[in-house]
């Protein structure tokens, strides 16, 4: 059984009165533990650790780490910061975290006292010491992935030191910091597993992806020339096989349960970050902007079905859905050929049932009607063929990647505390409810957000109701796509394929995929990253990453030039009541700001804010464009 950490100031109060002297204790000031006390035994250490890693919190999961990307659709000013990014109303003033250094003072503090600790062995001051390497290596790529340049620092500074100190001098220097904390991690830390806490194959694991973020950012803002055998891309493929062979993970078949309640000690969970009821509800995790706010009221005045069994489930905050862009990705297992899998609208059943180009009714009450709303503009129309038995639904959710369910939460595809929500043009919980003013958290897209959502939070998701809540940094099977993208930037078609497919079949429940090319297999790779790791904080800076690399990594374009990805109109799919016909379009839904734009000549690094180099110039210079 898995032992966990729980991370509260009140846990080190706890500890020490249990294993420091009542003496000490009794000694005046009353509200104070000296530093005497904490360093001198491993269980008072490690409970300024568990305090420490708040830094992880830079890496967990949700939609609102995932709102820079055509992945999200949400309300206008609801983007935890986002807006300004794809819009490009960023400054050199904007402050993207280059201010770490409280967190990396008890780092190097844990490093200090640690080692000079009197009542702790060689052997435990060895792994705790790689412990707090792990957590300042953490800390530091936090912020080189967003500004490229750190301030290391490896000591605790005292007032007698110089303060003014230089960042680095490029995102490399960083990287050959962060890299070498990693790697002395993975030799000293323990093979324990507890969770919560870092190990052996934790660090690995974060190892597998830092250096590939490195290997992309070599030369910047030079053009990223690639070199199949650059000692990083073998540091991916070593760290990924101690995970792999001696970590004893396992790919877990329930793919969604991962992410709730039910499988939250998954094998394939290498590094989760676990919240208890008892100091958590539900506004403090990402579920209250994953449940809309519906009651029959608003469904009658939509002219909407079916009604709610219970009015009070759906209270919450709903503010960021999936786009339709993000969804296509979505594969479908074709029924001429159970071996392909094919976007939705491309498979042999799409093709013989629809006739695309149709003409759709917009006004009148009959089922087959599809309103329109100003200012948005029709990309694809569709209806099922006279005399076919097929729908929409139909051949939108059979046969489709295993993820789509457990990830989207769409028409007709679940009931989640009892209730069945429908999506389809005047259903319960669709789009139309919104833009007629009838409510208000209701989602922009026909569609919410399902991965990351309890199903057993009590009464309901509403404010103030306590609840467990976990988040999953890392997990294997980041690491084999870690691994494939290795491969792939090696050359080596055949095991980035073999790699990419761990997840694609046993996650997805999809054909294996067969490619021989390495522009069809960077296509079906990044596929494939883009809906496993969905809301994982992840896929922005995997953009970034292969605009870098460019090639077949960013659709043929040069290395630094723009990401097509991020700069692609928010699509969204209307369905008719009687689900026969359908329309893709884009457009302003709602006022929600739908403009994605990328400058290549700046965005690959965000600015540091241009207050720290007013305060110390050798902060500077100033990263480019900014």
């Amino acid at each position: 059984m898995k032992k966990y950490i729980k991370l509260t100031l009140a846990s080190l109060a706890i500890i020490i009165a249990l294993s420091a002297c009542k003496k000490v204790l009794d000694t005046q000031p009353y509200d104070r533990i000296s530093e005497d006390v904490v360093w001198s035994t491993k269980a008072n250490a490690e409970t300024f650790i568990y305090n420490t890693y708040g830094i992880l919190n830079s890496f967990l999961s949700g939609p609102q780490t995932d709102p820079r990307t055509t992945n999200i659709l949400g309300f206008e000013n609801i983007y935890d910061g986002a807006a300004p990014i794809f819009t490009e109303n960023v400054t050199r003033s904007s402050d993207y975290g280059f201010n770490n250094w409280g967190d990396i003072r008890r780092c190097n503090l844990i490093i200090k006292k640690v080692g000079e600790s009197a009542g702790i062995s060689d052997a435990d001051k060895k792994a705790l010491i790689a412990e707090a390497k792990f957590l300042r290596a953490m800390s530091y790529y936090s912020i080189a992935r967003s500004t490229g340049r750190i301030v290391w620092i490896d000591k605790v500074l005292t007032p007698d030191d110089e303060l003014k100190l230089p960042s680095t001098a490029n995102p490399t220097e960083s990287y050959n910091y962060i890299i070498k904390d990693l790697e002395d991690a993975v030799t000293d830390l323990p093979a324990t597993k507890i969770a919560g806490r870092t190990n052996k194959f934790v660090a690995a694991s974060f190892l597998t992806e830092v250096c590939l973020q490195a290997l992309a950012y070599k030369n910047y803002p030079a053009a990223a020339a690639v070199n199949q055998n650059d000692p990083l891309l073998q540091k991916v493929l070593d760290n990924a096989q101690i995970v792999i062979a001696n970590g004893g993970y396992t790919l877990e078949s329930d793919y969604g349960g991962m992410f709730n309640e039910t499988k939250k000690n998954s094998d394939e969970i290498i590094f989760g970050v676990y919240r208890l009821a008892i100091n958590t509800s539900n506004e403090g995790t990402p579920m209250q902007q994953m449940v809309p706010n519906l009651n029959n009221s608003r469904i009658n005045q939509n002219l909407g079905s079916p009604l709610l069994n219970n009015q009070n489930i759906f209270e919450a905050w709903a503010a960021n859905f999936p786009s339709q862009n993000f969804v296509d990705d979505y594969l479908t297992i074709d029924k001429s050929n159970s071996n392909l899998a094919l976007p939705w609208d491309e498979t042999s059943q799409y093709q013989a049932a629809v006739e695309e180009g149709a003409n759709i009714p917009s006004s009148g009450t009959a089922h087959n009607v599809i309103p329109r709303a100003n200012g948005e503009t029709i990309i694809k129309t569709g209806k099922i063929k006279a005399g076919s038995t097929e729908t929409i639904w139909k051949l939108s959710n059979e046969n489709r990647d295993a993820r789509w369910r457990a990830t989207v939460w769409s028409d007709s595809t679940d009931r989640i505390y009892g209730e069945l929500l429908t999506t389809t043009i005047r259903g319960n919980a669709n789009r139309w409810i919104k833009l007629n003013g009838y409510a208000y958290y209701v989602s922009l897209s026909n569609m919410y957000w399902k991965k990351g959502l309890y199903t057993n939070v009590n009464p309901r998701p509403y404010v103030g109701v306590a609840t467990d809540y976990h988040y999953v940094p890392m997990r294997l099977g980041r690491v084999y796509l870690n691994l494939a993208e290795a491969y792939l930037l090696k050359g080596d078609i055949s095991n980035a394929v073999i790699n990419l497919n761990r997840t694609r079949v046993i996650h997805g429940k999809l054909p294996a995929a067969q490619v021989t090319t390495q522009a069809n297999a960077w296509t079906d790779y990044k596929r494939e990253r883009r809906v496993d790791l969905v809301l994982e904080n992840d896929y922005y800076f995997s953009l970034l990453r292969w605009g870098r690399f460019g090639g077949n990594a960013n659709s043929g374009l040069s290395s630094g030039a723009t990401i097509p990805e991020l700069t692609q109109p928010i699509r969204i799919m209307d369905v008719s009541k009687d689900r026969k016909g359908f329309i893709t379009l884009t457009g302003p839904f709602g006022g929600a700001n739908n403009v994605r734009v990328f400058d290549a000549s700046r965005r690959y690094l965000f600015p540091i804010a241009q207050g720290y180099i007013d305060n110390n110039p050798k902060f500077g210079p100033q990263n480019p464009g900014w």
